[in-house]
């Protein structure tokens, strides 16, 4: 059961890890959403799964931190994708 459980996780890592590696990739907004919603729907799994291992197994803390990493990313990108001429509205305000 828990080569089961370890083979499920490696997917979910796997999935993370293609959301990183695709960061850079130019986005739509609802691409982005949808990488989000992808990525709290890997957190909450990972979680299931994480909880009926054993302390000693237990990966849940690394993965916490790269999901959080990633998804900071992917809101502020989401937040740049939104507001896309901030920069200049504050230029030509300050002027």
């Amino acid at each position: 059961m828990t080569q089961n459980l370890n083979l499920a996780r490696g997917h979910i890592k796997a999935s993370l890890t293609r959301l990183e590696s695709t960061f850079d990739e130019k986005n739509t907004r609802n691409q982005i959403s949808i990488r989000v919603s992808s990525m709290d729907d890997l957190l909450k799994e990972f979680e299931r799964l994480d909880s009926t291992m054993s302390l000693e197994e237990s990966e849940l803390e690394e993965f916490k931190e790269r999901y959080f990493d990633l998804n900071a990313k992917y809101k502020d990108k989401l937040y740049e994708v939104n507001v896309p001429n901030q920069g200049e509205t504050q230029n030509s305000v300050s002027s």
